[in-house]
């Protein structure tokens, strides 16, 4: 009984010596165009990852810090309405006044859709320059 073991190791053994290594390809054996090919690809697909994550952060800096806007000229993105409201009495151009901060601020329907450093969707009305309003409703900070 102890030799059926004995036996079998050896004959594992045998078979094992008797398999040849296989031999890795020497690194001058690869075609240089499929290389760089391969290179330009990894680079490429490396480019466009930087691309979105780069896109991602600029978003995110976006919703931190707003950026500064004008009722003329506009400068938000969609989805964001400009808070720069300049509110006239009827006939008297001289009895104006400004309220709002001229920046972007994200659109929303609950305060769930605000980030943190805007946690409160508010409704606020925007002038343009006459006593007939429209009103938005956007995200705005804690004590506004």
């Amino acid at each position: 009984m102890k030799r059926i073991p004995v036996i079998l190791l050896f004959a594992a053994m045998f078979l094992l010596q008797g398999c040849p290594r296989r031999e890795q390809p020497p690194a001058s054996a690869y075609d240089p165009e499929l290389l760089e090919t391969a290179r330009a690809v990894s680079e490429a697909r490396e480019a466009e990852e930087q691309a979105a994550e780069d896109q991602q952060v600029t978003e995110q800096a976006g919703s931190e810090s707003p950026a500064e806007c004008t009722r003329q000229e506009g400068g938000c993105p969609e989805g964001y309405v400009c808070w720069d409201s300049y509110y006239c009495k009827r006939g008297f151009s001289d009895q104006c006044s400004a309220a709002g901060d001229k920046r972007c601020h994200k659109r929303c329907t609950d305060d769930a859709d605000c980030p943190p450093e805007m946690p409160r969707c508010r409704t606020k009305p925007i002038f343009s320059g006459s006593d007939r309003g429209i009103e938005e409703k956007f995200c705005v900070g804690r004590d506004q």
